[in-house]
């Protein structure tokens, strides 16, 4: 299945510095090439200042399939770093006296609207910079029609949908509790307060005075012109869009505009904004026991005074942060939804180690198909997983990118060989049998091709590919795909809260006939039944099973996401 193919090939080296100061070490560069290469990033951008003295440096591409190299002027989605433009906004209305921290956030909303109190507390705009509004991380309304686009369809009236029906579960203004959905809410209401779009908003009061031309919701035709396309496990994947939510991670820049935007933090330029922004860094909430403590949005490191932040969607990560009472501050790009954070950390200056990720079981493979053929790579892979575990990284995803690039290069042989070795690997995987599937019908094996996609389709019922292509070969799917039910009484024996990790649980709930299943910080999603005990997710390939006792007791379950199996115990 495409959106899982990583298409390995070379990349190629493109550094830029605009002064003679080391502030990027070479062992920083050196871990920057070392992921690119292993496949884990596509392309890096880092952008270092020191008072005056800035430089960048850039390694990898901007696609893959080009190798059109990333540089400073690169567009990339910075996700959640959007929440600090959206802070130093509200910090600016307040400077200027049109809002207050302590105003309850429902006297900027609709009557229509009834936000949520708890114990007679209502929820302050305070508590919506700091993520401690009690609002969830999202709604339960929040049901994408496009797993790949999120955002684009939830509205205002389905937010205020959600508020107007929500009970809080705890105190307000007590606890910390990430929330997109509360840093949504408060960029809306800005919105609504001083009657311009949040894109007008972050273009007025920020990105011109802070000269950051290419930094916008909506990509302008230069901005279009220098995206680095974003990548999932090496996939190519499609821009995240946002209607009221924008304020909580709809940004694009570049590594220049937010060095700019770091020196209007740090005060090395002068603009009209810059008290906001010094108004945002001060602390605003601090937990009863002084264990923790954040300002508008941006966030403090524990281990030294960096001021951060971060933002991750679906093909792009970033990072950025600045030292208190220093003019250093730290940018760091990438077009792949890899953890940035040690990086940026490091390059601040905290005791944060650079790790380098494994290599890729790829290489040694690819290595080894040229001097000795593909029977003997296949070998090889038997022996040095058995011998050598945890040398590589021996994840789905790395055979199937390989499968998938000699496809792409017309040598069947190698590809069938391969992608039935990741569908032995991993039996329990709609992806592998819907790529093995694939390679078939490329081959011209329909028998095959059918085969194969109707075992992907009884693993993963919602794998829309293989019902389309199944669909396009006149194949009948009632037998495949049954119209599954469960009685009430075995659905409500799995409710309940189950353990995957330390601080991870699934919370299965129902509402009527639906089996509904929320992981720790997630949107809630809807489970569909494949057998009495096994059920499948339509927003995305995963699969859970539940493990019942002989006493019919369910005990735990079992999620199966991305080629592995994760249990978890039924703790309540």
């Amino acid at each position: 299945m495409k959106k899982h193919i990583i298409l390995f090939v070379a990349v190629c080296l493109f550094c830029t510095t605009f002064s003679q100061a080391q502030l990027i070490s070479q062992a920083v560069k050196n871990h920057i090439q070392t992921r690119v290469e292993s496949g884990v990033n596509v392309g890096v951008v880092v952008g270092v200042i020191d008072g005056e003295t800035i430089e960048y440096y850039s390694f990898g591409t901007t696609d893959i399939k080009s190798g059109k190299p990333v540089d400073e002027h690169s567009v990339f989605e910075i996700g959640s770093i959007s929440k600090v433009f959206t802070t130093t906004l509200l910090a600016d209305e307040v400077l200027k006296g049109h809002m207050t921290l302590t105003d309850p956030a429902s006297k900027y909303l609709p009557k229509s609207v009834n936000l949520p109190t708890r114990k007679g507390k209502e929820i302050t705009l305070n508590d919506l910079a700091t993520h401690t509004s009690a609002l969830p991380r999202m709604p339960n309304n929040f049901n994408p029609k496009n797993a790949l686009n999120p955002y684009v369809d939830y509205t205002p009236e389905m937010m205020y949908a959600f508020l107007n029906q929500l009970e809080l579960t705890r105190d307000i203004g007590v606890e910390y509790e990430y929330s997109n959905l509360g840093m949504g809410l408060l960029g809306h209401i800005l919105e609504l307060h001083t009657g311009k779009s949040y894109e007008t908003l972050i273009k007025e009061r920020i990105t011109t005075p802070c000269g950051m031309p290419n930094t916008a919701l909506k990509l302008s035709d230069d901005m279009r012109n220098h995206l680095a396309f974003g990548y999932s496990e090496g996939v190519q994947v499609s821009n995240w869009d946002f209607d009221v939510i924008a304020a909580a991670g709809g940004i694009r820049s570049t590594a220049v505009d937010m060095v700019s935007f770091l020196k209007a933090n740090l005060e090395i330029s002068k603009t009209p904004i810059n008290p906001a922004m010094q108004l945002a860094h001060q602390e605003a909430f601090s937990n009863v026991d002084s264990t923790f403590n954040i300002g508008l949005g941006w966030h403090y490191e524990n281990r030294g005074n960096v001021t951060w932040h971060n933002g991750r969607t679906g093909g792009y990560t970033a990072f950025t942060g600045f030292v208190q009472g220093t003019e250093k501050g730290v940018i760091v790009l990438t077009n792949a939804t890899e953890n940035m954070n040690a990086l940026g950390f490091h390059l601040l200056g905290s005791p944060t180690p650079l790790v380098n990720p494994k290599p890729s079981i790829v290489m040694l493979l690819k290595k080894e198909m040229a001097m000795n053929g593909i029977d003997s790579a296949i070998a090889l892979y038997h022996q040095t997983k058995k011998e050598s575990p945890f040398a590589y990284n021996f994840e789905e995803s790395e055979l199937n990118r390989l499968g998938y690039e000699y496809l792409a290069m017309d040598n069947g042989d190698h590809a069938l060989k391969i992608l039935k070795l990741n569908a032995e690997i991993y039996p329990k995987s709609s992806n592998t049998f819907d790529s093995l599937g694939e390679a078939y019908l490329k081959q011209g094996d329909s028998a095959a091709a059918i085969s194969n996609y109707i075992k992907s389709l009884e693993l993963n019922p919602a794998n829309q590919n293989a019902i389309d292509v199944l669909n396009s070969l006149d194949i009948d799917l009632s037998e495949v795909v049954p119209d599954m039910q469960v009685s009430d009484a075995v659905l409500n024996t799995y409710l309940g809260k189950y353990q995957l990790a330390p601080g991870f649980i699934i919370t299965v709930t129902r509402e009527g006939a639906q089996l509904l299943a929320q992981a720790t910080g997630q949107p809630q999603f809807q489970l569909f039944p494949a057998a009495t005990h096994k059920f499948y997710l339509k927003v995305l390939d995963a699969q859970v099973t539940f493990h019942v006792t002989n006493e019919g007791v369910v005990e735990s379950l079992t999620l199966h996401q991305n080629g592995q199996n994760i249990p978890g115990n039924k703790i309540e």
